[in-house]
């Protein structure tokens, strides 16, 4: 009779689960709506641990037609779950130009082996978009070899530049102005310098419209 107890319960434990290990991943589940609550799909969900760095995304997933998603293979943390979708304006916020003033996004902590459900990301209101032709004043053509600087105005060191061709375009975080600048190189010198000014107001900020395009004409003239 001991011996059969014994074979029981020696068999009752290998058929116990062993408790997941320190470094053994988690999951997040959750879904990812817009700023009315409706599901997103095609957005683009990863998770930022505190100390990683601004650009990491170990763990990446995009979302299903009613916003869910599933992140596997979570490192074991307190970790904050963004999501974005640059095609809808939506842009990525763990870059500090693309800040919303009102950005908030869930933190869960994952621990070894863990599930964690019911995670509901919200996108932030629309950014707008800003898309640049740049012309000599006098000739008309277009300048080749331009340089774009966008600077927030709320925090002047969080800025976006860019180089290029003559027509230029990025997104632009509405509820804060945004300062433009657009210089161009002719023969290895800066020969073209334009600032951006509110013609209505003479303000040196642009303000973006949630979920718009706004296209200007730059007529730049020569140093």
């Amino acid at each position: 009779m001991s011996l059969l107890l014994l074979l029981l319960w020696f068999t009752t434990a290998q058929q116990q689960p062993s408790p997941p290990a320190a470094n053994d991943p988690g999951v997040i589940k959750g879904v990812v709506v817009d700023p009315d609550g409706k599901p997103v799909e095609g957005a683009q969900v990863y998770v930022q641990g505190d100390n990683d760095p601004p650009t990491s995304r170990p763990d990446t997933a995009t979302t299903k037609a009613n916003g869910e998603f599933v992140l596997d293979h979570v490192t074991p943390r307190k970790v904050k779950v963004h999501a974005y979708k640059d095609s809808d304006y939506y842009t990525d916020v763990v870059f500090a130009f693309n800040l919303s003033p009102k950005w908030v996004m869930p933190e869960v902590e994952v621990k070894p082996g863990q599930t964690v459900t019911g995670v509901k990301v919200q996108l932030m209101q629309k950014a707008g978009r800003l898309h640049l032709n740049v012309f000599d004043v006098d000739t008309k053509e277009l300048v080749h070899g331009i340089f774009v600087q966008l600077c927030r105005e709320d925090n002047p060191i969080y800025c976006f530049t860019a180089s290029g061709p003559p027509e230029f375009e990025n997104s632009i975080p509405v509820g804060v102005g945004i300062s433009i600048k657009v210089s161009a190189d002719s023969h290895g010198q800066s020969d073209y310098q334009w600032q951006y000014h509110d013609p209505r107001t003479n303000s040196p900020y642009f303000r973006a419209r949630s979920g718009e395009t706004e296209t200007m004409n730059i007529y730049v003239p020569k140093k």
